[in-house]
Order: structure tokens, then C-alpha cells, then sequence
């Protein structure tokens, strides 16, 4: 019996199709956004007065853990497949991820960067950066 394109349990190897790998990392990247998102909101809870810290330390725990899984399934199937981090955008580049949802502030904010192209190392190239940190640390 020949297992070419299956596994051990006679299924379709997936992993080997670019457009299974792509949505897998797509789902990756989401749950790695909500996760860091979780994270960060219940370290800003322990703090709170009247918080359960052992309870919320559990929790965040937990959430770490499943990050670090996360984290090394991604890393595995970049290596295993060839993909780059950025796989989802070279295949979607006008799509965007749960990350980019959560890091923009409103719609309005989304419309506004949907609309701009990629940064280019031009661009880098023109940046005066001692004007850009004094502009920052005025602000």
C-alpha cells in the first residue's frame, strides 16, 4: 500500500498542501494575538485591589503554557514547510490578521493603514531618527 501523500492513519498528508499551511499559520498567528492580548489583561487585573492573584496567576500561567506551544508548533511548521512568518501576507496581502485587529485602536485607524503600502528600506533609509525620538519623547 503506498503512503506517498498519507500518514500512518491513511489520511491526506495536509501539510503538504501551501494553502492548508498558510490557513494553519493563519490560525497560529490568531491565537498567538488573543493569547499575548489575555496575557496582558490579566497581569493589568492582578493588580487591581480585591483581585484573586492565585487565581489570575493560574490563568495566566495556563495562557503562557498554551503561548509556548503555540509558539513551537509555528516555529515546527516554518521549518517543516519552508514557510516564513509572513506566509498569510504574501498569500492574503490585503488580509488582515486577528494581531492587526487588536494592535489598531479603531476603524478608523484600520482604514487608514489599510490604505498605506508597505514600508520599503527607502523609506528607512530617509528617517531622521534623532527627530523622531525627541518628537516621541515629547509626546
Amino acid at each position: 500500500m503506498e503512503h506517498s501523500n498519507n500518514d500512518q492513519n491513511g489520511r491526506p498528508d495536509m501539510l503538504s498542501s501551501t494553502e492548508y499551511r498558510a490557513r494553519l499559520m493563519t490560525k497560529l498567528n490568531c491565537l498567538i494575538a488573543v493569547l499575548e492580548v489575555a496575557i496582558g489583561k490579566i497581569s493589568k487585573s492582578m493588580g487591581l485591589p480585591g483581585a484573586n492573584e492565585e487565581r489570575l496567576l493560574k490563568i495566566r500561567t495556563n495562557l503562557e503554557n498554551t503561548l509556548a506551544i503555540c509558539h513551537r508548533a509555528k516555529q515546527t511548521l516554518e521549518k517543516t514547510s519552508g514557510a516564513k512568518s509572513t506566509a498569510t501576507r504574501e498569500l492574503e496581502p490585503n488580509k488582515m490578521t486577528a494581531r492587526d485587529y487588536v494592535e489598531l485602536s479603531s476603524i478608523d485607524e484600520y482604514r487608514k493603514f489599510k490604505k498605506m503600502t508597505p514600508i520599503q528600506g527607502t523609506d528607512l533609509q530617509a528617517i531622521d531618527f534623532e527627530e523622531l525620538a525627541r518628537r516621541l519623547a515629547d509626546s
